[in-house]
């Protein structure tokens, strides 16, 4: 039985009602690959009919999951997974009232806050937003919206707004909003202005947000490269050779 399971309460067989299903507890919830197909699974989820009107579609849900990231606001899983499928509250839509659904839709979700954490941790970051990249022209732009609308939302959550934070953070977050909001102009280089914003923000965030503190390593859900031995003395991955 898996860690999502196990965390239904008692009830009948057959279709569980909406209001059995329970948030997940992402310190127990194991790593699951997230790649391309997993990505491309959940866009086209998120694009199917059924959902709640006020739904997020993936390059939203990218925005706001970079939100939670970079400026954690500290609220449970029960509180910032609704407003992805566009509810107020614990409440799981009929579209995914099933247990099966629930419990995809959740371990893509985390996939993919997983994958963004990873990314934008890295030094030097390879962050590169998926939803974004490859777009071009109406399509790009509408997209950035929406990504910024994403970003807003997971900000609105949080109850202090910009105190406590510092004026550079505070800089980056109005540069976000003003760069993705609907009436903005569409530069030439407001992707590039938007990303440079968050890792600014990142070099700033006191925990990984839903993902927990800093010091706890992030999963490597997906391996990049194969697994290089290290030898006592050196390593074999920065010198390409077997150490004496």
């Amino acid at each position: 039985m898996s860690s999502l399971a196990r965390r239904y309460r008692s009830g009948g067989a057959g279709r569980p009602d909406p209001g059995e299903l329970m948030p997940p507890d992402l310190r127990t919830l194991a790593a699951a690959p997230f790649g391309e197909e997993q990505r491309d699974r959940l866009t086209s989820w998120l694009r199917e009919a059924g959902w709640p009107r006020a739904h997020m579609e993936i390059a939203t849900l990218e925005g706001y999951l970079v939100a939670l990231i970079a400026w954690p606001v500290g609220i449970s899983a029960g509180a910032w997974l609704p407003p992805i499928w566009g509810e107020r509250g614990w409440k799981v839509p009929t579209k995914i009232a099933a247990q099966s659904q629930y419990e995809e839709i959740v371990s893509l979700i985390v996939g993919f806050m997983r994958d963004l954490d990873r990314n934008l941790s890295r030094q030097p970051s390879r962050f590169e937003s998926s939803v974004l990249h490859g777009l071009s022209g109406r399509a790009r732009i509408d997209a950035l919206h929406g990504w910024g609308k994403g970003f807003m939302t997971a900000m609105a959550l949080g109850s202090q707004g910009l105190k406590g934070r510092s004026a550079s953070a505070g800089a980056a977050v109005r540069l976000i909003a003003g760069t993705t909001a609907a009436s903005a102009p569409f530069g030439p280089k407001a992707v590039e202005n938007v990303v440079s914003a968050v890792l600014a923000l990142m070099e700033q965030r006191p925990s990984r947000g839903p993902l927990g503190p800093l010091e706890i390593a992030v999963p490597l859900d997906v391996p990049t490269e194969p697994a290089m031995p290290v030898e006592s003395g050196a390593s074999s991955r920065k010198s390409g050779k077997r150490s004496a």
